[in-house]
């Protein structure tokens, strides 16, 4: 039953982010994926700003319940470890929603928070993804998400930097680092839900 609820949360989440992004972006003129960053969806000048936020706050909140009803289930050592770096992904996710990108003199906070939900669920998959199956396949798979995450992360962060285009546009690495999460987390349900 908890697997199954785990799934539900990150099936759920994942498919509401994807969609309601995809919603915003149709509803943003010349809104472009590979050259706009996800905030963008979150300004207030965004003519769908609250379904993106709502996204936000969605994939946030699900993706930490499910961690906590895997974490119940399997109380290993690093059950602990999965749930606070699914609740810093949560936190980071909220605080993107309420602090939108170009805020005056906020803008700080708003890429702070995104880093922190970044990283945090990309560590999550790390820390959590032997509790959803010890599957070869699946394990290796989840460690490739997971190393893809950090290395799109870093490459937008030496962009952002240095004010520069790293091969690819920032909005790429970004789409790569935070798609990593939802993609694991997918994944992480169809295998719960045929575990």
């Amino acid at each position: 039953m908890t697997a199954r609820i785990a799934a539900a949360c990150w099936a759920v989440a994942g498919v509401a982010y994807l969609g309601l992004e995809a919603v915003a972006a149709a509803g943003y003129p010349g809104y472009r994926y590979a050259t706009n960053f996800i905030s963008d969806l979150g300004r207030p000048d965004s003519p769908l700003s609250l379904l993106m936020n709502t996204a936000f706050v969605v994939q946030g909140t699900l993706f930490l319940a499910a961690a906590v009803a895997l974490a119940r289930a399997n109380r290993g050592r690093s059950s602990g470890l999965f749930v606070a770096c699914a609740a810093a992904n949560a936190v980071g996710n909220v605080v993107v929603a309420t602090v939108p990108s170009g805020g005056a003199g906020i803008a700080w906070v708003h890429v702070s928070a995104a880093a922190v939900a970044i990283v945090g669920g990309n560590a999550a998959i790390l820390a959590g993804h032997g509790m959803v199956s010890e599957c070869r396949w699946y394990r290796l798979t989840s460690v490739g998400f997971a190393a893809l995450g950090f290395v799109a992360f870093g490459v937008l962060a030496v962009g952002a930097v240095t004010t520069s285009t790293v091969v690819l546009p920032g909005a790429v690495w970004e789409r790569t680092c935070v798609y990593t999460i939802i993609g694991w987390q997918l994944l992480s349900a169809v295998r719960l839900l045929r575990r």
